[in-house]
């Protein structure tokens, strides 16, 4: 499955406003030039992630649709999956989600990304945070753009495919720009844009360099 991860949007429905105004932001952020999307609200019900995502995937036509943590969501829409350390085991996800689906696995470090199995490989990562951000909560510290690219070109020597997140914004996204990342994941710069379509096409661009 060939997917471009160039600019992967996280939702916020804080950041958007309320959950209604979620779907109408990430229809905008497609139409600028986000590629991936993931729906992630960690204070809502599986009803209503199930609600929203379905809600998505009526819009985002070939844009690949990912969710945070909710398995079972994830394996009865088919949507592709993302979870974090503290999530859930990788081959648990694997085996409730099947093998038809991508799974996305958040890294911060070293170790991290070492402790991923070659025979339980995520098909792609989020590295991060790359700067300091207060979108997540408890997020550590940035781990800075240089130690994030090498972690970045110590994944793709892998074979695993990566992508930067963490108080990536418009002026800073070129610095990531012929770095080993296939893509920006951005959450604020968009969901919170009075002009989402517009900053997601900026952002592209400062990405591309």
């Amino acid at each position: 499955m060939s997917i471009d991860w160039t600019l992967y949007l996280v939702t916020d429905p804080d950041l958007a406003g309320g959950r209604d105004n979620v779907v109408p932001i990430v229809q905008e952020a497609v139409r600028g030039g986000v590629t991936v999307v993931q729906l992630r609200d960690k204070e809502a019900s599986d009803e209503q992630i199930e609600r929203t995502a379905r809600e998505l995937l009526d819009v985002l036509g070939d844009v690949p649709l990912f969710i945070n943590d909710r398995v079972e969501v994830a394996a009865k829409l088919g949507c592709h999956l993302h979870i974090g350390q503290d999530d859930m085991a990788f081959r648990e996800a694997r085996e409730k989600l099947g093998e038809g689906q991508l799974i996305g696995l958040s890294i911060g470090s070293n170790e991290e990304l070492a402790a991923i199995a070659d025979d339980a490989r995520p098909d792609v990562i989020g590295i991060g945070p790359v700067h300091s951000t207060a979108t997540k909560k408890n997020a550590p510290a940035g781990m800075g753009t240089a130690a994030a690219a090498a972690l970045a070109h110590a994944a793709r020597e892998r074979g695993i495919e990566s992508v930067a997140i963490g108080g990536i914004k418009t002026h800073n996204a070129h610095e990531l720009a012929g770095s080993d990342f296939a893509g920006i994941c951005v959450v604020s710069d968009i969901m919170a844009a009075e002009d989402p379509a517009a900053a997601a096409a900026h952002l592209k661009e400062a990405f591309h360099g």
